[in-house]
């Protein structure tokens, strides 16, 4: 056996030289077939509209590895200048020169690990090594690449706009929201001795909250008995509380169809800026149960004096609950514990009206859909604050404004509607490539030949029916670019052409 096996690899160390093989198998494809394309565009395109200046080498990151190739470089007639082949293919994402499959994988990663983790991935399952700082540049253009979705988004919703308005339907909106306190860099933090925010004075040196907005229609119940929100969406920044919100709304309209709402509930803890928010949707407030319960048990020590106030809230009973807690204050003599227990009575009082929860005030709401159940709120904090806490605050990292910013907004899309709806919600620009004057019906072949087995003019897409790996999925990319029959096609050197010539 012994002799048998030397001088032979393991399998693990096999596969893992084949599967470098096949990378650089699958570069030099994607080498040639941008050498293709763009000797294509040199012929098709209008001469007097795109004076070809001189061709001009670059590099694109792929999931493969590094793909260096070289295009034309054009003189448009208007004064500009640009590169055909890029803007046809879209070869570059909008993370610089980087595909937008790399994109992805980098930003998926760095959404589950540290940026070094990350990269250590990336180099293990694909072709590519990157670093982790070239990882966090992926990742905040990313963030920009979003930021800019949104600005547009809002620029339609303030123009009226149809084309963006969402599709969902239901008669009840829920609304969370809360804020997530990030760790900030040490250079953006305050200093000790320095004037404390007095909106939240008693909170932590070095950091700064972040909004965090969840908006579902209701419960749904899986095979296991458990039950999960429907038709979620999340959304996170910093900034000022009315951009936040204005920005969430917009959001909102994009996904559901707000007209056919009939009742919007909201559940916050407290904080004015979510009291202004629901005034200004007619929403029915509720305060948290979470946190109304953690302030009863911060401020009430004694585990009787506890009960009396639970018991209270059980029975319904706002004005007994106010009661109770004043007459915590004037009987406790200890002057710290008589100050918690007076902010526990500010709190309740400032919140009286909505103290108790939709369910506990007995509000009917309008009947749900088949498969739709409504429940008791509170899952922001029970489950969707950890969308950001699991990456940005539980790992003791501390971020930068614009950094924290980006991420926020990465994990709450990718957990809940996807990047991908976010991306891609706006109506493509203008395809470069409408230079190419397309076949009309009438000069379009039908048929090959005498029309005889011509099925495969009208197959399926590859791969439809198989497991979709990396690679067969940037052969499927390649193919939605423009139809089989209006590829070029260049034999490889060395090929007798006359092998592809019909006999």
């Amino acid at each position: 056996m012994a002799n048998i096996s030397e001088g032979l690899l393991d399998f693990k160390s096999f596969e893992r030289k084949l599967f470098e093989t096949m990378c650089r198998v699958a570069c030099e494809e994607i080498r040639q077939y941008l050498a293709w394309i763009d000797l294509s565009i040199k012929g098709m395109r209008d001469t007097n509209e795109y004076r070809l200046i001189d061709n001009r080498e670059t590099t694109v990151k792929t999931i493969f590895g590094e793909v260096p190739f070289s295009r034309g470089y054009y003189k448009q007639s208007t004064g500009g200048y640009t590169f055909l082949l890029d803007a046809t293919l879209g070869i570059f994402s909008d993370c610089g020169l980087v595909s937008a499959n790399l994109a992805e994988q980098i930003v998926t990663e760095c959404a589950e690990k540290s940026f070094r983790k990350a990269t250590a991935s990336i180099r293990n399952f694909t072709g590519q090594t990157i670093s982790a700082m070239g990882a966090w540049n992926v990742v905040q253009q990313y963030g920009e690449a979003i930021a800019q979705q949104e600005v547009r988004l809002k620029e339609l919703d303030d123009g009226d706009s149809a084309g963006h308005l969402g599709n969902i339907s239901t008669s009840v909106l829920f609304d969370e929201y809360d804020d997530v306190w990030i760790s900030r860099q040490k250079e953006t933090r305050r200093k000790k001795g320095e004037p404390v925010d007095p909106d939240a004075p008693e909170k932590k040196i070095g950091k700064k909250p972040m909004h965090m907005g969840i908006a579902y229609t209701g419960w749904t119940r899986g095979n296991d008995g458990s039950f999960s929100t429907a038709n979620k969406i999340a959304y996170a920044s910093y900034g000022n509380s009315s951009d936040f919100v204005s920005k969430f709304e917009t959001l909102l309209r994009h996904r559901y169809d707000m007209d056919g709402i009939e009742q919007r509930v909201t559940n916050g803890d407290g904080e004015q800026w979510i009291k202004t928010a629901a005034e200004r949707n007619d929403s029915i407030l509720q305060l948290d149960p979470y946190h109304r319960s953690k302030a009863v048990i911060k401020a009430v020590r004694n585990k009787e004096d506890r009960k009396l106030l639970f018991d209270a809230i059980d029975e319904k009973d706002v004005g007994k609950v106010l009661d109770i807690t004043y007459g915590l204050v004037l009987k406790e003599q200890d002057e710290p514990k008589r100050k918690a227990l007076d902010k526990l009575h500010v709190y309740f009082s400032n919140n009286r009206d909505s103290l108790l929860s939709v369910q506990e005030r007995d509000i009917e709401l309008p009947k749900p859909p088949e498969g739709i159940s409504y429940r008791n709120m509170g899952v922001q904090e029970s489950s969707n604050c950890t969308i950001l806490t699991q990456r940005m605050k539980h790992r003791k990292g501390s971020w930068s404004e614009k950094g924290a910013d980006h991420m926020g907004k990465i994990l709450c899309f990718r957990n809940t509607i996807g990047l991908d709806a976010i991306l891609g919600i706006l109506p493509e620009p203008p395809s470069a490539a409408e230079w190419v004057e397309p076949l009309s019906a009438a000069q379009t072949p039908k048929y090959d030949g005498k029309g005889y087995g011509a099925d495969w003019l009208y197959a399926q897409m590859p791969f439809e029916q198989a497991l979709r790996t990396n690679g067969r999925e940037a052969i499927r990319n390649m193919l939605r670019l423009r139809p089989m029959t209006e590829l070029p096609f260049m034999p490889a050197p060395g090929i007798n052409k006359s092998c592809f010539t019909r006999q």
